[in-house]
């Protein structure tokens, strides 16, 4: 009677469980790596690999130009004259996100939006004048 019990049924329902659970396992690692590689890669992320990344290059002093303006927004924005439009550009934007999604008033985000716009621009017209 027990061998057509398994003629019906071959494969006893818990073993569904463990495949389930194998499949779950895999994909956790898959993602594990994937964070891994995020975690050592990007300079933006949320880590401390990437705030001393930060650390290292507002440490860094800026030699060779005399335009106060253009000083500021080298440190307004975090970057160096080695860094290029892209990195700029990228700041530019998460600077600007970041104070559309404050909690501050109306006017003064206002105030500081035009402020970010105008060194962008400085930047922008270095960068250009660069090459």
């Amino acid at each position: 009677m027990d061998f057509e019990f398994y003629y019906y049924f071959p494969v006893p329902p818990i073993s569904w469980i463990f495949l389930i659970l194998r499949i779950a396992a895999i994909f956790l690692v898959f993602y594990t790596l994937y964070i891994l590689l995020r975690f050592f890669t990007e300079p933006e992320s949320e880590t401390n690999v990437g705030r001393r990344r930060e650390f290292q290059k507002t440490k860094n002093v800026v030699e060779g130009i005399d335009n106060e303006e253009l000083l500021r927004a080298f440190k307004t924005f975090g970057l160096t004259p080695n860094d290029n439009y892209w990195d700029a550009s990228y700041r530019y934007y998460a600077l600007r996100r970041a104070i559309l999604m404050s909690g501050l008033p109306n006017e003064v985000k206002e105030a500081k939006l035009q402020e970010i716009d105008r060194m962008f621009e400085l930047l922008a017209e270095y960068y250009s004048k660069r090459g």
